[in-house]
């Protein structure tokens, strides 16, 4: 997915933000970084961790968990809390929401301006600045439908 939506641009950014906060732009970061960037699976992880290992052996999973907490700290990945499920990784950094699978799981982006737009309420507005809007979706995916297995 990365090299269709980001390409080498968020690469370079990704060197850019290691570079500027002092950190050491280490195989270990650059394999989880590019594995979360190529995936559009929203994986956790434990799943990131077992990709990884394959091509860094000798990573583990705190590593893993640190570096993860990291580039969500500094922006580059966000993250997705579905009830009842692991904490999962979004690669993507643009503005979007997500349609939530009730029955496997699947994660999938979208971006809408008419969501972005929507008037809040003014009762929301009184709470605070808002900063981020993010409308999760759920429900069953079209590969789950056509499970005869209902």
């Amino acid at each position: 997915m990365s090299n269709t939506r980001t390409g080498q641009a968020r690469m370079d950014v990704f060197r850019e933000t290691c570079k500027s906060r002092g950190y050491r732009l280490t195989p270990q970061r650059m394999e989880v970084f590019r594995e979360i960037d190529e995936s559009d699976d929203h994986p956790s992880a434990d799943i990131i961790f077992e990709r990884v290992r394959n091509r860094v052996p000798s990573i583990s999973l705190d590593t893993v968990y640190r570096i993860l907490y990291w580039l969500e700290e500094v922006g580059l990945v966000g993250r997705v809390q579905i009830a009842g499920d692991r904490l999962r990784f979004d690669g993507n950094s643009a503005d979007h929401h997500h349609f939530v699978c009730s029955k496997c799981g699947a994660i999938r982006d979208f971006a809408s301006a008419e969501v972005d737009e929507v008037q809040l309420p003014d009762e929301v507005q009184s709470w605070g600045r808002i900063d981020v809007r993010h409308l999760q979706i759920r429900g069953v995916c079209l590969d789950c439908l056509g499970d005869t297995d209902d």
